[in-house]
């Protein structure tokens, strides 16, 4: 890492006078993140069978905040100062968005929480050394929009960029009146083949549809919807409805990235 500055639930660390420091010199790496094989060894033959495999650990980091040198001139921290930091950074709520201001990475984010430890010289807080553990092995980018209209004629094609083998799980708003699918498939060779069950619903204004947690927000009634949720796939995914009628679509997403800062 050689980012000086962060960004954690919307508040960076240099609004508040704060730099990333090392107080021993040195700058420990990212750990963790580590994908895990499923194999068998069968009997009588020297290979391995392959089963599965999996992100058997999360990443996390062990860095340090300080005062600014340059725009601080006590650089111990006061008690007020204190719960101020605590209070930004431990959070009870879940996982928040951490984003390392570094050249050419500003735009990778993860879902972390911290574990903080003051930091003291002589009896005095002169920073915190701060443990941050992501909710899984790899970050994100920034949320990326798409917004238009689809009908039975006119289909939308995404291409997904992932460096993970997995599902993006999007945040769907859908404007549009009466009963209608929609479908998703991947473009394979010309060829399209269905990569999920249909979805199936009747709205008369506008729902939100949250893949990543199954929830969907703006029904009439519970029994308009069949509660498949739009899921998407690294490449071209061509998203249809039977529709004749404009649905108005803004899909809203990010990229699984295997970069670790």
């Amino acid at each position: 890492m050689f980012a000086s500055d962060f960004l954690f639930d919307n508040q960076r660390a240099s609004d508040l006078g704060l730099i990333i420091c090392s107080f021993n010199n040195e700058f420990e790496t990212a750990s963790g993140g580590e994908i895990e094989f499923n194999t068998i060894h069968t009997p009588g033959n020297d290979k391995f069978t392959f089963y599965g495999s999996q992100f058997n650990s999360v990443i996390t980091w062990n860095f340090s905040i300080c005062k600014n040198p340059c725009s601080n001139k006590i650089l111990y921290f006061d008690q007020y100062e204190e719960s101020l930091i605590v209070k930004w950074l431990l959070h009870t709520d879940g996982y928040k968005i951490l984003q390392f201001y570094q050249e050419g990475y500003s735009d990778i984010s993860y879902y972390v929480y911290f574990n903080i430890i003051p930091h003291q010289i002589e009896g005095k807080t002169v920073g915190f050394d701060l443990t941050a553990t992501s909710n899984c092995g790899y970050g994100y980018t920034n949320i990326i929009k798409r917004k238009t209209i689809i009908n039975s004629s006119m289909p939308l094609k995404i291409n997904i960029h992932s460096d993970i083998n997995t599902y993006v799980l999007p945040i769907v708003k859908v404007k549009g009146e009466g009963r209608f699918s929609i479908d998703n498939y991947k473009d394979m060779d010309l060829k399209y083949s269905i990569l999920d069950k249909k979805i199936e619903l009747a709205i008369t204004k506008e729902v939100i549809m949250d893949s990543e947690n199954d929830v969907i927000i703006g029904l009439q009634n519970p029994d308009d919807f069949n509660y498949h949720f739009l899921k998407l796939i690294d490449g071209i995914n061509i998203i249809t409805t039977d529709s004749i009628s404009n649905i108005e679509l803004e899909i809203q997403y990010r990229e699984p990235r295997r970069i670790i800062i």
